[in-house]
């Protein structure tokens, strides 16, 4: 009989904590300052999420390859007749037998491709179209989570913003914006490699592409003022980048990155510089355009 009351008072207790709970939840749920991105484990914007995001470059690639195609990639028996090659005249030399090493990758190469093989004769509807492309831009959106600064993934989801033929979220020209303005705050930000600096440098240049776009509208938002902010904040990416890679030159960091990613770098550099050289004389012109069509005081 002793063990009843003590069970009633637990009941009750848990009962009153159900109760402060259903009250109290709702509001904290519903508060804007509380609804802080979840990053478990710290992994967004770690070493490792840099590791993550560069992963999860195939299985974006695959969707919005799938996304693209329109009928089935496996040819028909007809075509692989027409192209198969004439039997040879001569017999063909000996051939060393494949060791199992080789014949083992080649398995594993042709069990890779049949994964993501289309097998379907029938052309992909546009239903299935749009449901891929979702699936890339989601991966995209959150390999970008994993690394703001990551350049390709980072040009990737920004062309999904701002293309209406590809995304599949009518957000278009503000999220576009806001996306650069924090890569830009996050790249720059970065101290001690030189690549975050071009990302940062590409997301200057976007934003810039937008207010050139703008133009075209009745009634244009954007000032040259504002294009001059943005080309002093590519400028201060490219030497922000320059100054990092001399730091690099000096301790032997490029040594730990391939020939390909070095090239990379060269290549996207001189891109980024194309496209900030067009810009001034874009701007430039917009202010002569300006002050030619401002009357002279008297």
């Amino acid at each position: 009989m002793s063990r009843l009351p003590s069970l009633t008072i637990s009941i009750a207790f848990i009962g009153a904590g159900g109760l402060v709970w259903a009250l109290t939840g709702p509001p904290l749920v519903a508060e804007p300052q509380l609804d802080v991105p979840l990053n478990p484990f710290g992994i967004k914007g770690s070493p490792y999420g840099e590791v993550f995001a560069m992963a999860l470059q195939g299985p974006i690639d695959t969707y919005f390859n799938a996304s693209i195609i329109s009928g089935s990639p496996v040819p028909s028996k007809a075509a692989e007749a027409v192209r198969s090659d004439p039997p040879p005249t001569t017999p063909p030399p000996d051939i060393t037998p494949a060791t199992w090493s080789f014949k083992f990758e080649n398995l594993l190469t042709s069990l890779n491709r049949a994964a993501v093989a289309r097998t379907n004769p029938k052309p992909a509807s546009e239903a299935l179209k749009r449901h891929l492309r979702r699936q890339a831009e989601n991966k995209l959106r959150f390999a970008n989570q994993l690394d703001p600064a990551h350049y390709s993934n980072y040009n990737s989801l920004h062309f999904f913003l701002t293309e209406p033929e590809v995304g599949t979220r009518p957000e278009l020209t503000g999220s576009a914006a806001q996306l650069a303005d924090d890569t830009i705050r996050y790249c720059l930000k970065q101290e001690h490699d030189p690549r975050p600096a071009l990302t940062a440098a590409a997301a200057a240049t976007n934003v810039l592409h937008l207010m050139f776009a703008d133009l075209h509208n009745p009634a244009p938002k954007f000032s040259t003022a504002q294009m001059r902010q943005y080309l002093t904040l590519l400028d201060q990416s490219l030497v922000r980048y320059h100054h990092i890679a001399d730091e690099w030159d000096q301790s032997q960091n490029w040594d730990l990155l391939s020939p390909q990613r070095i090239a990379e770098c060269q290549e996207r550099l001189h891109f980024i510089g194309k496209i900030r050289d067009a810009a001034e004389q874009t701007i430039l012109r917009l202010e002569n355009k300006k002050s030619d069509a401002t009357p002279p005081s008297h």
